[in-house]
């Protein structure tokens, strides 16, 4: 099989054909998938079969898996994999009975001290209709601000928070609970390019703000940035392996489907740099 990269129309995500990451994969292919990452910031590569092994084994290839902190959600046996099932939802504290990833647009893990570079989503078991993901450009969304809103953002920082959800042990709390500090406009290592970056839940506040005034910031940036010319909805098919640039894309979880359908995805992720 030959590699090929098709990219879609618009402001991102590009398919990978010719290549099943279940098999041997030569390291100019994989050199390949993370320039079409660095270029498309979402890779779709259709009709994956993995065993938890195979799946960490094809993720290995991107760098270093990470501790995932939903710690009621992680594979016994495979505690790199977390087990994202929509049946398995609670309703939260809040009262709002929502799947994760479904709640608001985010980037994963911003409370870690090295945030991931890459999420990668395994479609086990999904419903009969409903349950995309939705994917933003954060780098086109940063680049369609006019100078001085670029300015204002670029000198900002956000200090983040771990969620309060009933799928984050006391532990975990401990461990990856500590406030971090980020740029609220990130740089990607590879290409150069500045993307917003943030994640509303775990946004304790911005800076020389307090937390309301930072989330009314930041809820008020989402609304004007997030606009369709710079988004792309995957429509999940079994056996689909979507890997995104966190350092670059923000995502979130359509609520259009019954949970109890149990929407079943397997998550990795890979371990990326300190946000500059």
């Amino acid at each position: 099989m030959t590699l090929t990269i098709t990219p879609f129309s618009g402001a991102l995500g590009a398919e990978a054909t010719g290549i099943d990451l279940a098999d041997p994969v030569s390291p100019e292919d994989v050199a390949a998938l993370e320039a079409a990452l660095d270029e498309h910031l979402v890779l779709v590569v259709r009709d994956q079969s993995y065993s938890p092994d195979q799946y960490l084994a094809a993720m290995r290839r991107f760098g270093d898996t990470m501790a995932q902190h939903l710690t009621e959600m992680l594979m016994e046996d495979h505690p790199e994999i977390a087990v994202l099932d929509s049946s398995e939802t609670k309703v939260g504290p809040d009262g709002i009975f929502a799947p994760v990833g479904a709640r608001e647009w985010h980037t994963d893990h911003t409370n870690h001290k090295r945030p991931p570079k890459y999420t990668a989503l395994y479609a086990v078991k999904l419903p009969e209709s409903g349950g995309d993901t939705g994917f933003a450009n954060m780098q086109r969304a940063y680049e369609a601000l006019p100078a001085d809103a670029q300015a204002d953002l670029a000198a900002r920082t956000v200090v983040t928070k771990i969620e309060n959800r009933n799928y984050v042990s006391a532990e975990a709390r401990e461990k990856y609970g500590k406030p971090r500090t980020h740029p609220l406009v990130r740089t990607h290592p590879s290409t150069g390019k500045k993307a917003l970056y943030f994640h509303p839940g775990k946004v304790r506040n911005l800076e020389g703000m307090e937390p309301e005034e930072s989330l009314a910031f930041i809820s008020g940036l989402l609304e004007r940035t997030i606009t369709p010319d710079v988004t792309y909805r995957h429509k999940w098919r079994p056996g689909d392996l979507v890997i995104w640039d966190n350092r670059a894309v923000l995502h979130v979880a359509h609520r259009d489907y019954d949970p109890a359908e149990g929407r079943i995805m397997h998550r990795v992720l890979i371990e990326g740099e300190i946000p500059v």
